[in-house]
């Protein structure tokens, strides 16, 4: 077929639509409104992950694990099961010196102790842990600093406290330079948390704890186990392989067997994402089963609206086809017909898809339940460009599906039958 054929089906086709331009736009409308549910629904379902991927970060933090002592299940060297598992400061030197995949790690020692400040008096947790903590955690500060590892060298009195903590004992005074009491011994603020979201905590709520060096800790109760090992891993991916090297580590030290779970028990980002991941795929699935069923229904109506245009248009067909059009030609014309109504339409769905979601983010989710005024735990829509390849990639079959058949009903008519039709 030559390029002038082409461009001649194309013309017509063109001057079919225009002089049907009603029904072309209502159909360009049903498929609009199909583009922008899918768009939508997906996009609401892509922060809705988002949102509980920020959640679980400023629990945990990319790539940290949280390892405490356990309970042996599984005999081992002779040793009988049941034994109890408490790790030590050397313990965790041991792992960091024997485990290539550790970035950081910092013990951690947790104590619910009094705290006051002039007449005021209270009890929050008081984390001991060394300044590598406060990256790993995000513990980033609205004021001051976090605990830096001259502090824990010199075993300093510096506390950091959790923005709620500063919020109820200082209220509109700045904390930063204050110094309060400890357990009966004088510490000084040295900086505050900066809001965050939390979904979980092992403990504590950081922004309902205070930190210190734990150095420092050992003066104020028994440190001598651990109640926490803080590690992050190189990157994300290889936590998994750090975590199995440090049960090794700590099998061999105390002697139980290295596939034995419940003698050192793992928590982080990642056993996070294994329980939350189904449900947020299993949520996206179900969204992009109503978005895909809406964009049908407005298919359907391309397709319809088709074949009332082919069934209008039978004589001009048979007419055409007495002159000499082949087949291929008027199946071309008509399928270009139903392509460009659907594009089109899906184009301007796009359009407004994003319009409506610069207008209707974010929307409410977890930052009233837990009080925070960022409102980084609401549900920020994404539009991303995987998220418009599904898009688009829906909408080429439907179109594809809603043109070709009447586009192939046209083809086939018999000329002389067609000619007959009043």
């Amino acid at each position: 077929m030559s390029v002038h054929v082409l461009r001649e089906i194309a013309r017509e086709a063109l001057l079919g639509l225009f002089r049907n331009r009603v029904r072309a736009g209502l159909s360009m409308l049903g498929i609009s409104w199909g583009i922008v549910s899918v768009v939508m629904l997906l996009a609401y379902g892509n922060g809705f992950d988002a949102a509980l991927v920020r959640g679980f970060a400023g629990a945990f933090g990319s790539g940290v694990s949280i390892a405490v002592g356990g309970q042996t299940s599984m005999q081992a060297g002779g040793e009988r099961a049941g034994q109890r598992v408490r790790l030590r400061l050397a313990d965790a030197e041991a792992i960091a010196g024997q485990v290539p995949f550790i970035s950081s790690w910092s013990p951690e020692f947790v104590r619910q102790l009094p705290l006051a400040w002039g007449d005021k008096q209270t009890t929050y947790l008081v984390r001991g842990v060394a300044w590598a903590y406060g990256p790993m955690r995000s513990e980033n500060a609205a004021a001051g600093r976090f605990i830096g590892p001259e502090d824990v060298r010199l075993q300093r009195h510096v506390v950091f406290l959790g923005s709620e903590v500063a919020r109820k004992m200082f209220g509109n005074t700045p904390a930063t330079g204050q110094t309060i009491l400890i357990r009966g011994m004088r510490f000084l603020v040295i900086g505050v948390m900066r809001e965050k979201v939390q979904l979980s905590a092992y403990s504590a709520q950081d922004k309902e704890s205070v930190f210190i060096p734990y150095t420092a800790a050992s003066q104020l109760w028994d440190t001598q186990y651990l109640d926490f090992l803080v590690y992050q891993s190189i990157t994300p991916t290889l936590n998994a392989k750090a975590t199995l090297d440090i049960r090794g580590v700590l099998a061999s030290r105390f002697h139980f067997n290295p596939a034995d779970e419940r003698a050192v028990i793992v928590w982080g980002e990642a056993e996070n994402q294994r329980i939350v991941g189904p449900i947020v795929l299993g949520l996206k699935i179900i969204l992009t089963f109503i978005g895909v069923l809406t964009l049908t229904i407005g298919g359907v109506g391309v397709m319809n609206i088709m074949f009332v245009s082919v069934t209008e248009r039978t004589r001009e067909i048979g007419l055409r086809k007495a002159l000499g059009a082949r087949r291929g030609a008027i199946l071309l014309q008509f399928l270009l017909e139903g392509l460009v109504t659907t594009f089109a339409g899906g184009a301007a769905g796009v359009i407004l898809s994003y319009v409506l979601v610069w207008m209707l983010s974010p929307r409410p989710f977890l930052s009233e339940l837990l009080d925070d005024t960022s409102r980084t735990a609401d549900i920020y829509m994404v539009l991303s460009l995987e998220l418009l390849g599904i898009t688009t990639a829906i909408l080429m079959f439907v179109g594809i599906i809603s043109s070709f058949v009447p586009a192939m009903r046209a083809a086939r008519m018999d000329p002389i039958e067609a000619l007959r039709c009043e």
